[in-house]
């Protein structure tokens, strides 16, 4: 269930007339002078200026999925950099999100200023014609596969989808490198899956071609996989010692609890590292427009990116080094697109139908 649109457009600049008579035309100088300084406002600027405006709005209502936890140490930053702009954090799922959203709109309500889950869940909001174009000034500094070209969305962090590995419940002699290494019959009972993970299965098409994707997760069904709902869940029953490991889990969830909480987790250095974008898109009817902005122009500045490295989260400007090197530094990251929804029908069925999903 998801889509996408895209871009802000950027602003023309006059070049001289070719009129005579006693016109005075600029200097070239002065016409390249006057559209930099147009053009070259930099995040600070844009966002003291936003701020002004948004002061008078006080309210900035972002639906995210980022869980409560990580969203304590992000937003209260945000909140006393520009006092006076209180964030309203609506918590759920990106699916959960998606079937709020569409119904507020249907129902003539614009609530929610800025979405920021799933790619895919983002983009069927975007296609809903539910958000605007919206470029931040960080824009340029972001990778292709993080962001729209014209501006539909952009990234403020990303989710390494991982294997998860409980050491000490992992039976001898089997060892987790690959995502076939999943096959093995030693795990019958002994893999938790996350029933809404289609995008890793989408992912998998692409990384191992269509066969060996499908036979990977015919043979994980094989295995008698625990469904589960909800990756922080899962991942602190693995910890428990739930089960010996997941078919993936996020990555910072993983190395919060190993190298945090002191427990007996480790991740398989997968290659490539199936990496979920978390984009970010601004609500077409904002009822805080340029509360919205500002909180967009500050989560992809480097102060924001700091916040949301500090909760052991990988932010998505690879200017900045995520808390954890070791989620990202074994392999060449894959980016989850939004050219892969196109087979998410199919693909949802396939999982559903293989796993015994309802």
């Amino acid at each position: 269930m998801r889509r996408y649109l895209a871009a802000l457009a950027a602003a023309a600049i006059l070049f001289g007339a070719c009129g005579g008579g006693a016109t005075v035309q600029p200097t070239p100088t002065a016409t390249a002078s006057a559209a930099a300084s147009v053009q070259k406002e930099t995040p600070d600027q844009v966002m003291a200026r936003l701020y002004e405006l948004a002061k008078t709005e006080g309210t900035v209502a972002i639906y995210s999925s980022m869980n409560t936890d990580d969203a304590k140490k992000v937003f209260p930053v945000f909140e006393q950099k520009f006092a006076g702009v209180k964030v309203q954090h609506t918590r759920a799922s990106g699916e959960d999100l998606t079937t709020k959203i569409v119904t507020e709109k249907r129902g003539g309500q614009n609530i929610m200023d800025v979405m920021e889950s799933n790619l895919f869940e983002v983009g069927f909001i975007i296609d809903q014609g539910y958000t605007q174009k919206y470029k931040t000034a960080t824009f340029d500094d972001y990778p292709a596969d993080l962001k729209d070209q014209d501006g539909a969305f952009v990234a403020a962090r990303v989710n390494n989808d991982l294997p998860g590995i409980n050491t000490t419940k992992l039976p001898a002699g089997v060892t987790i490198k690959t995502w076939k290494d999943l096959c093995n019959p030693a795990l019958s009972g002994k893999i938790a899956v996350e029933q809404g993970d289609i995008v890793v299965y989408s992912a998998l098409r692409k990384i191992l071609g269509d066969t060996e994707a499908q036979n990977v997760i015919k043979c994980i069904a094989a295995n008698k996989p625990s469904l589960r709902s909800g990756h922080t869940e899962m991942a602190n029953l693995l910890a428990a010692g739930e089960f010996a490991t997941t078919l993936s889990s996020n990555g910072h969830r993983l190395a919060q609890l190993k190298y945090e909480s002191k427990q007996p987790i480790d991740w398989a250095r997968t290659d490539p590292i199936i990496t979920d974008v978390q984009a970010m898109a601004l609500a077409d009817k904002a009822p805080h427009p340029n509360a919205g902005k500002l909180l967009m122009e500050w989560m992809t500045s480097n102060e924001g990116q700091l916040a949301i490295q500090s909760t052991g989260r990988v932010p998505a400007n690879p200017k900045i080094a995520p808390k954890y090197p070791d989620l990202t530094n074994f392999a060449k990251v894959f980016y989850i697109s939004m050219a892969m929804r196109a087979d998410f029908d199919k693909d949802a069925a396939f999982w559903r139908t293989t796993l015994g999903i309802k």
